[in-house]
């Protein structure tokens, strides 16, 4: 069980518990990089059907592979699609 699952009973898709764990993971450590995160939401993606992220960001497949590929700028609006078409939320926390 992951901590999104432990510390919400409201999560009802643990797939997406688990993903939300992998990329909070991520952003805890102290040398991650856009282009990194890029990837590694681009590989969510692929493994919960890219379909689904790329509707909900209005791209198609091919153009979301390619913001997403690491090697071009990372929008916000795409990442705030991707995590929405993922089952995810974005928060901002003190640290």
């Amino acid at each position: 069980m992951t901590t999104y699952e432990h510390d919400s009973t409201r999560v009802t898709n643990p797939r997406a518990a688990v993903t939300a764990e992998q990329v909070d993971n991520y952003l805890r450590t102290p040398d991650y990089d856009e282009a990194a995160l890029a990837r590694l939401l681009l590989l969510a993606c692929e493994l919960h059907g890219i379909h689904h992220a790329a509707r909900a960001c209005v791209l198609s497949e091919a153009i979301l592979r390619r913001q997403l590929n690491g090697r071009r700028p990372l929008y916000l609006d795409t990442v705030l699609g991707v995590m929405r078409a993922l089952g995810l939320r974005f928060r901002v926390e003190v640290v």
